[in-house]
């Protein structure tokens, strides 16, 4: 059996610093680059060690199982700093199920091709130069994925049914809750902005444009000073959860431009458990 000592050190900590990495930042914990760096290393000097002693020595699947998974648990412990200990026992389950899921994923690749050539170093198949490149994409990736759902996650925790009442017209829709949103009319109240088609169809009825009051509000933007035309109506049901905000004489304004997805953006205040 040839061994191939500095491509074996590079996997392993490449690998290792790798999905240390991501298992931090998925457990949204404090990245410490000399941190990860310095127990990669010395998971690269443990799993280089095993390696060249399991040349000269076999030991019995059950205790060499045990070895390379409680090494592999305890390993990422040392990675970051956390308050709670839970934050701990999930950086270790993260970095085991990456460490599967990354070993898996290339092993089940490569072993569909069949690599000729004396100069080719695989491990389990997969060629070294391959898997120093893949731990590097697959933890990128995957920190670009993870951010992306969360914010998704956030997003979709902003996001309400609402119900608009006003004159005898009642309009469903869906609100999101924007902390951006400072409008107030000139008496101090705050103003949800409704999409056109929302707003029109509110006031689109014969008791609608009896005695509706509308009020110019200044609005600044990227592109400079506006005004918004804002109105009152009766009441809007904003419903959080297995509750609704009822909110009266609520003054809502008419967004210039289409809000896309979203009927309404509403000021905080407004999904606020209290009102």
């Amino acid at each position: 059996m040839i061994v191939y000592l500095d491509l074996l050190i590079l996997d392993n900590f490449c690998a290792d610093a790798s999905l240390l990495y991501l298992a931090v930042k998925t457990v949204r914990g404090k990245v410490s680059l000399m941190r990860i760096f310095l127990v990669a290393l010395f998971g690269t000097i443990a799993g280089v060690g095993y390696t060249i002693f399991s040349i000269y020595y076999t030991l019995p699947k059950i205790v060499d199982l045990f070895i390379k998974y409680s090494v592999a648990a305890v390993l990422p412990l040392f990675a970051a700093k956390f308050r709670k200990k839970s934050s701990y026992a999930l950086l270790s389950l993260a970095f085991c199920v990456y460490m599967f899921a990354f070993s898996g994923l290339l092993t089940a690749f490569f072993s569909e091709f069949v690599l000729t050539g004396e100069n080719v170093y695989t491990v389990n198949a997969v060629p070294s130069g391959i898997i120093v490149a893949a731990s590097v994409v697959f933890s990128v990736a995957a920190v670009k994925l993870f951010g992306f759902l969360a914010s998704r996650v956030k997003l979709n925790g902003m996001i309400f049914d609402c119900r608009l009442s006003f004159k005898g017209q009642q309009i469903k829709t869906k609100g999101l809750c924007d902390t951006g949103n400072r409008l107030r009319t000139s008496k101090g109240k705050e103003v949800a902005v409704a999409d056109r088609s929302i707003a029109w169809a509110l006031l689109n009825s014969k008791n609608s444009k009896i005695h509706t009051a509308f009020e110019k509000v200044p609005v600044k933007t990227v592109n400079g000073n506006s005004y918004m035309t804002v109105f009152t109506i009766d009441k809007i049901e904003i419903y959080c959860g297995n509750h609704a905000n009822i909110i009266e004489d609520v003054a809502i304004g008419i967004s210039g431009e289409s809000l896309g997805e979203y009927g309404l953006i509403l000021p905080p205040s407004f999904t606020n458990e209290e009102k």
